[in-house]
């Protein structure tokens, strides 16, 4: 799956890992799962959470096992 920005919306982050986003947002909670990056001030009706790409590649990559 490509996308054209290194940084992504909890939606595009649940379609790539096939999960719900309150999945996502419920494992950022638990901590076990990358901080989104937050953009905008520091209201939250105006700053956007946006995950990295490679946070994101280097979770997937540690929760890989050797079978």
């Amino acid at each position: 799956m490509k996308y054209r920005s290194n940084f992504l919306k909890a939606k595009d982050v649940a379609d790539w890992l096939d999960v719900s986003e309150s999945a996502i947002y419920k494992w950022v909670n638990e901590g076990n799962f990358p901080k989104p990056y937050k953009f905008g001030s520091g209201d939250a009706q105006r700053s956007a959470s946006r995950w990295s790409r490679q946070d994101i590649d280097e979770w997937l990559e540690g929760r890989r096992t050797d079978d």
